[in-house]
């Protein structure tokens, strides 16, 4: 188009760039427009559940059993709708995820950014990252085949030791194939490659001179690392487990592989609990009336969910931004 636009009498590149300037702006607004109308299509549709079930039933309610009719010919209950124990759930397996990936990913980042040498740092760095491209089902299907039994065994053992040393918590303790724990321990790994990357370049982006100092006044090299390099990359490391835990809460395949479908509102990790990414896939799978009270509810589910996870990135970008303005 600027080729045949091209004349003595033609300013061609002023009325191309203008061109694309719009063209610019156009997909800027596409963008825009529909992550508005994503926003507005959960609002509304969360609206019309919470005209059928009061907001303080679903927030406050420790009973969730949507088995209600979802077309008229057929018969159902009436149902259960308190979103505790999917918020709990989540929440709970996301605390799992974190004990594992926090420890081992920070410690992978400090070793990767002070000791490890450069040649060895242009292998391992790639090979952990590639964590993060693997099929979050091919986690889930590790974790149902070999975590999911080794996490039951081990509660059997556990609860075998309880019967034979009379101890009445470990003797009745719940034990399930799908657990808490093996959904956590699996998303844990899931995770490690975002605390990790960003926590190496946090640490790496310290400036040079606060390492001199401490060593010029006499500190070893794990006394810098521990006492003066990470305290200063504490607001980053920070942003760096906010961003993994919200992408632990929005996880999926992994929770419903390992972790089950069941409500339970327990502190047992090792007993089958349920999220509320997992239950929105539940209620629309399958046939459905979008205006039934059932297929509604994942929409709240939805809205509070995006809630939560708009907070957790909003702090996180926020602990970011200012650790690199201090910085930069």
């Amino acid at each position: 188009f600027t080729y045949w636009r091209i004349t003595p009498a033609t300013r061609a590149r002023n009325s191309v760039e203008q061109l694309i300037i719009y063209a610019l702006l156009a997909c800027a607004t596409i963008a825009i427009l529909t992550t508005v109308g994503i926003v507005f299509s959960v609002i509304l549709e969360s609206i019309e559940f919470f005209k059928q079930i009061p907001i303080t039933d679903f927030l406050f309610g420790t009973h969730w059993s949507p088995q209600i009719a979802i077309r008229e010919d057929q018969a159902g209950s009436s149902g259960a709708f308190g979103a505790v124990p999917l918020f709990w759930g989540t929440i709970f397996i996301s605390i799992i995820a974190l004990m594992i990936a926090g420890p081992l990913g920070l410690i992978s980042a400090i070793y990767l950014a002070e000791y490890a040498d450069k040649r060895v740092r242009s292998v391992i760095k790639p090979i952990l990252e590639v964590l993060a491209g693997i099929p979050t089902v091919v986690y889930g299907f590790f974790a149902a085949i070999t975590i999911g039994p080794l996490v039951r065994d081990f509660g059997h053992y556990l609860r075998d030791i309880g019967v034979n040393l009379d101890i009445e918590i470990m003797a009745n303790l719940t034990v399930s194939t799908e657990s808490a724990l093996a959904a956590g321990l699996v998303m844990g790994m899931m995770i490690v490659p975002f605390i990790l990357s960003l926590s190496d370049d946090v640490i790496s982006a310290v400036p040079d001179a606060m390492r001199d100092g401490s060593t010029a006044m006499g500190a070893t090299k794990s006394e810098t690392v521990w006492k003066v390099i990470v305290p200063a990359a504490l607001p980053g490391i920070v942003g760096g487990f906010l961003l993994a835990i919200s992408r632990a809460i929005g996880e999926t395949m992994i929770v419903l592989m390992a972790a089950g479908v069941a409500a339970n509102l327990t502190a047992n990790p090792m007993d089958a609990v349920t999220t509320v990414t997992t239950q929105i896939v539940t209620l629309l799978t399958g046939d459905q009336e979008f205006d039934s009270v059932k297929t509604l509810a994942a929409f709240a589910l939805g809205l509070g969910l995006f809630i939560t996870t708009l907070l957790l990135n909003i702090i996180a970008l926020h602990v970011v931004r200012k650790y690199r303005e201090q910085y930069e």
